[in-house]
């Protein structure tokens, strides 16, 4: 360790040489909080997951990473250890940080009592998850074939680039519509209505104020709507992605992109 790393891990509790990864963040160097701000992310529903790469193996353990889990208020985390994949299962955010801190901070890892091997097929689970994904925002089996003949992530590392791709085919087919955050109240309608062309849905322009925002407009607009949602696909911008989902397609492409550490929500959640 360098002089100025040793200054910056002892004075300011910041580690240079160590890696943190999350949706919005990927590179060497975090202040500690760092670690407390990624995963109350999670917890609010913002983050599915936080990665922390040391930046050598610490007891053979090479990575420790955080995935939100079923419940909102648990989540799993997973360490890989000398080649082999390791899980804590429902752990609290609390005690999640507790011992990502101690990783960090002290180099130190829980007692091996607390967490099982993992030996289940992850890969392919990615695999079924994303086509079945596909399939529900693609909305045409015959698309979502030729989309999946070109896109296979064949694991977990693969899906970021994959759910790019995915974007991609979605707005070039026009199933969603990528809009900048300060977009004005009539161009945000035209999108809508684009969208939402074939399924009479009621759009009140009156009603929408042009001082206010997309998720705004669009939490009125859901208000209103009872069997469709406005929704939109997180690609880690500052724009968005706006899909209309019916109830059901919505309610599953959401868990569906959870399982592969990706977000869908409600565009008043954006």
């Amino acid at each position: 360790m360098s002089i100025y790393n040793w200054i910056m891990k002892v004075f300011f509790d910041t580690y240079e040489e160590w890696r943190m990864k999350n949706p919005t963040y990927n590179r060497n160097g975090f202040h500690i909080v760092g670690i407390d701000n990624s995963l109350k992310a999670m917890h609010d529903g913002y983050f599915m997951y936080t990665e922390i790469y040391p930046p050598y193996a610490i007891k053979g353990c090479t990575l420790m990473k955080a995935i939100a889990g079923k419940s909102e208020e648990l989540l799993d985390l997973y360490m890989e250890i000398n080649g082999k994949k390791y899980c804590i299962s429902d752990l609290s955010y609390d005690d999640a940080i507790k011992i990502m801190r101690a990783f960090v901070q002290k180099e130190i890892l829980p007692e091996e009592k607390n967490y099982v091997e993992v030996l289940e097929d992850e890969d392919g689970k990615v695999q079924k998850v994303f086509a079945e994904l596909s399939e529900v925002l693609l909305g045409n089996a015959k698309h979502t074939t030729q989309f999946l003949k070109k896109v296979k992530p064949e694991k977990m590392q693969d899906m970021e680039d994959a759910w790019l791709e995915l974007y991609e085919e979605l707005l070039d087919r026009g199933m969603a519509i990528e809009l900048d955050w300060k977009i004005r109240k009539d161009d945000f309608i035209s999108a809508v209505k684009k969208l939402s062309t074939g399924l009479e849905l009621e759009i009140n322009e009156e009603i929408l104020d042009s001082d206010e925002d997309i998720p705004r407009w669009g939490r009125i607009i859901n208000s209103l709507w009872t069997e469709y949602v406005l929704s939109a696909m997180d690609v880690g911008s500052d724009s968005y992605v706006l899909m209309i989902l019916s109830k059901d397609d919505f309610v599953r492409a959401k868990k569906l992109a959870k399982e592969i550490l990706q977000r869908i929500a409600v565009i008043e959640e954006m």
